[in-house]
């Protein structure tokens, strides 16, 4: 295994070695902004204008939903007749706030929601989501910045994920996180180093299935991750680069029956990324990952990694992309601790006017439990229509498809088989 204080050293140094004061260019050779997206393109006849309060612009912002799904608890009646595609309709309003910085140096961005459901007839169903963040550059030259900024949030788990029961209400979590980084860039040179770290504490719940209370510390996670990157320049458009990843997890509490799911793990890709026509751009990084545990009983993951990033500018108001990645997650799971997930989405967006934009994507994913004999495919379709009707006011319709079937032979509730269709409204208003 790789040694992560030896890692956080080199970054350190790194960091050290690149805030001297280099000459800079006069255009970096790694902006992409040849293309501009349907979604990205400025409507300033339709875009809030924020509040100015000091050095800062303000933005309110208040959403109202209506929805409907056909499967509230996601999960199959051939698994769970009792709880199996019960349908519901749902509220969700979610105030939140974001202030920005108009500083002729550096920048803060901060801000903070509250996100709650309320369901009509399944109150097991209702949940409260809550955060903060914030996000800092500090600009050290024209050719260096440190980035720093953190997060915090209250959040109910979503009835999706593939947990070995069926609970009261969805498990809450909070989730804490921090990170700092140094970005350079001289001439046809760049580099970039992060240090990030997550805390994930999760709320004892409660089973519908065994009417027990069920303890959830064993998924409680300390993550600490590094990532350094180096990319050079080809042309104007086009640049190479080589990224490595390198992360330690760590669970305080092991699982009932004793499995320490501590982990170390790493991955290494090169790759391009582009602008080099009117008609795409996009990131790809192939490499490989490998994910080691400190029990024996648990087997070491390893395989490809990838992550890739690609737009289509068929028409000036139509963009069509495509996304690919494939990692390393923690389990929620008791009888494992990680698995390997590969996951591809295609996506359309095409404007029919400067106010109506339509949206359409599908999406596939593999999870695959690498010490259990199980895997998880997902299949999603959406849909959806936004309407900008003014600077303030604008309405979505979302439509979303999503299917799961779990293979496999590890028995009992570990099969989370769910099929669901689900019908949002929204209403923003945003100053």
């Amino acid at each position: 295994m790789f040694d992560l204080k030896n890692v956080l050293t080199v970054t350190l140094s790194l960091g050290a070695l690149g805030v001297c004061d280099i000459a800079a260019a006069q255009e970096s050779l790694f902006a992409r902004d040849r293309n501009t997206s349907v979604l990205q393109r400025e409507r300033p006849e339709y875009a809030p204008q924020g509040v100015r309060a000091g050095s800062f612009i303000v933005r309110p912002r208040v959403d109202l939903s209506l929805g409907y799904t056909d499967n509230t608890f996601a999960i199959d009646p051939d698994i769970n007749p009792q709880f199996g595609e019960q349908e519901d309709f749902y509220f969700v309003l979610r105030p939140s706030v974001q202030a920005e910085s108009n500083w002729n140096r550096h920048s803060l961005v901060t801000g903070a929601y509250v996100e709650t459901y309320q369901h009509v007839d399944i109150d097991e169903a209702n949940a409260l989501n809550a955060g903060i963040f914030a996000d800092a550059v500090i600009d050290v030259s024209r050719t260096t910045a440190i980035e720093l900024g953190g997060a915090y949030d209250k959040l109910a788990e979503s009835r999706k994920v593939s947990t070995a029961d069926i609970f009261d209400d969805p498990v809450d979590y909070k989730r804490g996180e921090v990170y700092a980084g140094l970005r350079q860039e001289f001439g046809r040179i760049r580099y970039r180093g992060r240090l990030s770290y997550a805390d994930y504490d999760y709320d004892d719940a409660f089973s519908l299935v065994s009417n027990t209370p069920v303890d959830q510390d064993f998924r409680d996670l300390e993550e600490t991750s590094v990532l350094l990157q180096a990319g050079y320049a080809v042309t104007r458009d086009a640049s190479v680069f080589i990224r490595s990843t390198f992360r330690q997890r760590n669970f305080p509490t092991p699982t009932p029956g004793g499995l320490n799911r501590d982990s170390e793990g790493y991955s290494i890709a090169a790759g391009v990324d582009f602008d080099v026509t009117r008609l795409v751009r996009g990131t790809l990084a192939l490499g490989y990952l490998e994910e080691e545990f400190d029990d024996p009983a648990l087997e070491t993951i390893d395989g490809v990694s990838l992550d890739a990033g690609l737009e289509w500018f068929p028409t000036e108001l139509t963009t069509v992309g495509l996304s690919a990645s494939r990692e390393v997650r923690a389990s929620p799971l008791i009888a494992d601790a990680a698995f390997l997930t590969s996951e591809v989405v295609l996506g359309i967006d095409h404007e029919v006017a400067r106010n109506i934009i339509l949206s359409a994507s599908a999406g596939y994913a593999l999870d695959d439990y690498e010490n259990l004999d199980r895997e998880d495919e997902r299949y999603a379709l959406q849909l959806a229509g936004t309407y900008l009707i003014n600077q303030i006011l604008s309405a979505k319709l979302e439509y979303t498809y999503e299917q799961q079937e779990s293979d496999g032979t590890t028995p009992g509730l570990f099969a989370k088989d769910y099929t669901t269709n689900e019908l949002l409204l929204t209403l923003t208003a945003e100053r």
